[in-house]
Parts: C-alpha cells; structure tokens; sequence
C-alpha cells in the first residue's frame, strides 16, 4: 500500500477511536448511576404506607407517673436496616410568657436486629442531677426513618400528652376521631394517645390487610376502670361492617371486643375496661 494512503488510513482510524471514546464518556459513562457508599441511600424517599401493615414497626409511648418522662419502645424492626426517630412537640417558653417553643429529642441508637427497642425520654432539660420538666406540651409529633436498602420510608404521626384527674369525664385525641367517655379512675394519670405505626409481631387474631387505620395507643400506667367506659372511635372509611379489637401492653395479650357499628356517621363503639391499643379490622 502507498505509504501516503496507509497513514491517512491510520489518522483516520485513530480519529474515528477518539469520537468513539469521546461520545462514551459524554453521553454515555457519565449517566451511569453513582453506587452509594455502605449506609448511604440513593436520595429516593417513600411513605411507610407503602409497606404492608404486618412489617411495619410497632411503637408504644407510654408517660411515666409524673408525666414528665416518655418511654419509648419499638419492636417487630426486623424488616429494616435501620431506623431513626425525631420526637418533637410544643412547650411553653419559660423565658416569655404565652410563647410556645419547640422541644424534642432524636434516636439514632436503635438495633432492629434487637426484639425490642426501649429508651427513655425526658420531657424537659437535666443540668448536674436536676431536671426541669416542661409544661403546656402539646403538638406531639414522631417522625421516623426506615432504611431498607437503598430505600428510605417515612413516618410522620402525631401523639397527644394528657392528664386525666379522678373528675375527667371524656379523654380524646386532638382530632376528635378516639374518644374515651364516662372514665372511673381514683386518681390523676398522664396518658398518651398516638398511632402504633404497625402491629405486634406474630399477632393471628385478624388479617392485616382487613385493618382501617389508623391504629390507636391509648398508653398509661393507670389501672382497669372502676366501671366501663364508653370508647368511640370515628374511622377512616366507610365499611359495611366493623370490629374492633383491643392489645394491653401489660400481658401483650389481644382481645376482641364486642361492639356496634354505626356506618352512618363511621363510629364504631363498646364498652372498655381499660385503655389499650384499639385496632378496627372489616372482616
């Protein structure tokens, strides 16, 4: 071959090579996905709600005597990576009278591969062995972050710190849907009303699928009711037919209980002895 024509062959060549490599690391190389980095995510964000209700953690929330402490305890975790909670709420300004200000405490100590998770929460400040509990607490929320994967899921509820006095006669959440009338305590006790998240592990009493949320914890140290109570619980959708079930964090025990449902206005309705985690199921 003429030598000229071979080395235009060759420019050519080496020409076409660096537009190849050129267009791959343009258009090509560059839109790959960056690999997270172990721990990382990949930014993607989903609500809990998206996972079946069976896998999604259980949360109580349970005030201690005086109210001024949260036990916090988390269990059926298994189904996640790991998890991450914010614990906020509304206190008054000690410093301005009438002012709100935001408290709250977060948790990034929690080992799902543990059955349980249990820690508790000061709602206040401590300062060389002396706490100062707040007051006016209100607002409550949890937010929560599950990691599975490369996946994150979210949960944001709310909770409702109360004291219920030996004259209280109707304890409620702040939406008015779970209410708790005719109480017979002896005595004052702080409670805390806000959504379970999930369900116990291993619980056969009913079909998860069949639940109309939300779940509702009714968290104290008090005892059973002198007499019944009147709890009526406002749902979500509208089924032909409802049940209700109760779970006691005392004995982990459910219990279903007999009830009336009334479809025109979405209240289902018993007698309770006690308070307790109530879920309502379909079927």
């Amino acid at each position: 071959m003429d030598p000229a024509k071979r080395k235009l062959y060759i420019i050519a060549a080496a020409s076409f090579i660096a537009l190849l490599a050129a267009v791959y690391f343009l258009f090509i190389f560059q839109k790959k996905p960056k690999a997270p980095k172990p721990g990382e995510t990949t930014g993607e964000v989903q609500q809990l709600a998206d996972i079946e209700l069976a896998k999604r953690p259980h949360i109580t929330m349970t005030p201690t005597a005086d109210g001024a402490e949260i036990i916090i305890s988390i269990e059926n975790m298994a189904n996640f990576d790991r998890i991450d909670y914010e614990l906020t709420y509304l206190a008054d300004n000690p410093q301005a009278l009438g002012e709100k200000i935001t408290r709250g405490a977060t948790g990034t100590d929690v080992n799902t591969r543990d059955d349980k998770y249990k820690k508790s929460i000061l709602l206040g400040t401590a300062s060389r062995g002396v706490r100062s509990s707040d007051k006016g607490i209100a607002d409550g929320k949890l937010a929560m972050h599950l990691f599975k994967d490369d996946t994150e899921y979210l949960s944001e509820t709310n909770w409702d710190l109360l004291e219920v006095s030996a004259s209280t006669q109707v304890l409620k959440d702040r939406t008015g849907n779970l209410q708790i009338e005719n109480l017979s305590l002896g005595k004052n006790y702080w409670v805390i009303i806000a959504d379970t998240v999930g369900l116990p592990e291993g619980q056969k009493e009913f079909d998860h699928k069949n639940v109309i949320g939300p779940n509702y914890g009714v968290f104290s140290i008090a005892p059973e009711f002198v007499k019944p109570a009147d709890l009526s619980i406002t749902l979500s959708a509208n089924p032909t037919q409802a049940f209700l079930y109760s779970f006691s964090n005392r004995d982990s025990s459910w219990k279903k209980v007999e009830s009336s449902y009334d479809p025109s206005n979405k209240t289902i309705s018993a007698k309770v002895n006690s308070l307790a985690a109530f879920v309502v199921t379909s079927q």
